[in-house]
């Protein structure tokens, strides 16, 4: 019969100190693996959702850049005396981009911007960074802005065509929207002139009035002639007296929000805090304030730059920062290309992270240094734990299609 030996003797206090020891650095290697894991995956996630919104803010851009210079009037009727008034909110006010609100008979400029702004406060503008102003109908974000018609002579003695505004199954005004009246043709060249009722100085109007600015002429058969008003939506706001632009203007600038602001307009956690909002300030046209909307977040700068056909007609493009002193037709006839560029970063701050470069280009260049945008000196611009962030820069091209023009001011 076998026999069992048994023992009531346990481990000792040596064989369970070496065991915890054994288990706490099996622990800890794991759990250091296992939190290794889970940051870099978090870093990939949130740079994953910086890249999305990153592309849809980008395309906002990037349409309103093609769209400058939608139904902008080029001159105004003769003998035709009109004011008008833009922006009230800084950083809009800036005399480079507000030059001519108030000031009789001036043509507006499609685009413009200020080079490396000064301000003040990074609340209104972060200093250094451009801001670009763009004007053109279609650029606010009302119904009224994205539709139009238009209205063609009589030709009696029969009345052809029907002298009502042409009507469409899709981008139809209504009759509450305000409205403006430009003469796009005249003997067969460009024109877009502003038309202005000749007694009441009258240029805007809502759809249903809008005879009370004026109606093509009327033409004998035997002339064989005809002309065309465009309609061009400005505003929905039932409730405005009168547009205070005869046109829409959208900015674009950078500034950090401070914490009295809403929640949607407030930098994220994640973002370097020497960055900001990327924002779309709509002008209002009842006070000439902003309607502000988030575009991109964690911007640090923000340059346009223009390709510019230098000398005029020539087909020889230059790359400048500046189109401050080019008029409104020389911007038409010879702005070709409009390039911004936007430095931001991907994910959060990450301690086990250095950015291998001291500088970055923002603007056309070799990626550290640009010559015609800005090249950013991360430490001279006193950039907090600038080394622990995966800086980037975004570029969008844009080749607006409303700028050429041949009609002289």
């Amino acid at each position: 019969m076998k026999q069992f030996f048994t023992s009531n003797k346990g481990f000792t206090l040596v064989e369970m100190v070496v065991v915890c020891l054994l288990f706490t650095v099996v622990l800890g290697i794991t759990s250091d693996a296992f939190n290794r894991i889970v940051s870099k995956t978090l870093s990939l996630n949130r740079g994953a959702e910086s890249n999305i919104r990153g592309v849809v803010g980008l395309e906002l851009l990037r349409s309103d850049l093609q769209a400058a210079g939608y139904g902008l009037f080029w001159r105004f009727p003769e003998g035709a005396t009109v004011t008008y008034q833009e922006a009230t909110a800084a950083p809009g006010t800036d005399t480079v981009l507000n030059a001519y609100s108030g000031v009789p008979n001036s043509v507006p400029k499609a685009i413009g911007s200020v080079n490396n702004i000064s301000s003040a406060s990074p609340n209104v503008v972060l200093a250094g960074t451009d801001v670009i102003a763009i004007r053109g109908q279609t650029v606010a974000a009302n119904a009224a802005s994205k539709c139009w018609s238009y209205v063609e002579s009589q030709v009696l003695p029969t009345v052809k065509p029907n002298p009502v505004p042409h009507a469409w199954q899709s981008e139809q005004l209504q009759p509450e929207h305000k409205v403006i009246m430009l003469s796009g043709i005249v003997n067969m060249s460009p024109e877009n002139r502003l038309i202005v009722h000749p007694v009441t100085g009258v240029w805007n109007m809502r759809f249903d009035k809008y005879s009370s600015i004026g109606k093509p002429p009327i033409y004998n058969d035997v002339e064989k002639k005809s002309d065309a008003y465009v309609i061009y939506g400005v505003s929905d706001d039932a409730g405005l007296a009168s547009l205070r632009m005869p046109f829409n203007r959208a900015d674009y600038y950078v500034r950090r929000p401070d914490s009295s602001e809403s929640s949607w307009m407030r930098l994220p956690e994640r973002c370097n805090p020497a960055t900001g909002l990327l924002v779309k300030g709509i002008v209002s046209q009842s006070n000439g304030s902003y309607t502000e909307f988030p575009v991109l977040d964690c911007v640090l700068d923000l340059q346009a730059v223009y390709s510019v056909q230098n000398p005029p007609g020539s087909g020889t493009l230059t790359d400048v920062s500046d189109i401050s002193a080019l008029t409104p037709q020389e911007i038409r006839d010879q702005v070709k290309e409009i390039k911004v560029y936007l430095l931001t970063h991907d994910g959060a701050r990450d301690k086990s992270y250095r950015y291998p470069n001291a500088t970055i280009g923002v603007g056309p260049g070799d990626g550290l240094t640009s010559g015609s945008g800005s090249t950013y000196d991360f430490a001279a611009r006193a950039v907090p734990d600038w080394q622990n962030y995966r800086w980037r820069v975004y570029q969008i091209v844009a080749r607006p299609s409303n700028l050429a023009g041949t009609a002289s001011q």
